[in-house]
């Protein structure tokens, strides 16, 4: 299925995409630190474009493959991550900006700038590149990564806050 999204346009399999996800584990299944906590709790406060988006790719926002904290204010987490979805990318580039390069090392950055704004501070953008690819995730797949600015919603004071 063809789809665009801002400046992407992706060929997606969001059925076999759909499947791989139902046997996955849940983030918190996966990782009891404070923040993927209250990432899998805090997705339910997102909103209905948000989550029409993640059903038509067929991804459970649930179920990451990563997601860490950058830094929190006035308890809203801002998260980074990213999801693997079944397809390709047939017109986008990378959100990641190359910041310094050597023979031997390349330091990059996500550029905020460069991600699509799918609602109440929820953005996306899609690479080529996967990072811990599950072996039995089907092929061929895109990474789609996030930045999201969620509430803190776990009952127990805020880790992250200064």
């Amino acid at each position: 299925m063809r789809l665009i999204i801002g400046d992407y346009i992706l060929d997606i399999n969001a059925e076999e995409t759909r499947y791989y996800y139902t046997s996955e584990r849940y983030i918190s299944e996966g990782c009891c630190c404070d923040g993927c906590q209250n990432y899998e709790l805090a997705t339910d406060q997102i909103t209905f474009e948000v989550s029409k988006l993640f059903e038509k790719l067929g991804v459970d926002i649930k179920k990451p493959a990563e997601v860490y904290v950058n830094y929190s204010e006035n308890n809203i987490l801002c998260y980074g991550g990213f999801y693997h979805i079944c397809g390709e990318i047939i017109k986008g580039e990378s959100p990641w900006v190359i910041t310094s390069k050597t023979e031997d090392t390349m330091t990059s950055n996500l550029a905020e700038e460069n991600m699509i704004d799918i609602g109440n501070k929820y953005k996306i953008a899609f690479q080529e590149e996967c990072s811990l690819l599950n072996k039995n995730f089907p092929r061929p797949c895109i990474q789609m990564e996030i930045l999201a600015y969620l509430p803190w919603v776990i009952r127990k004071p805020n880790s992250y806050e200064n």
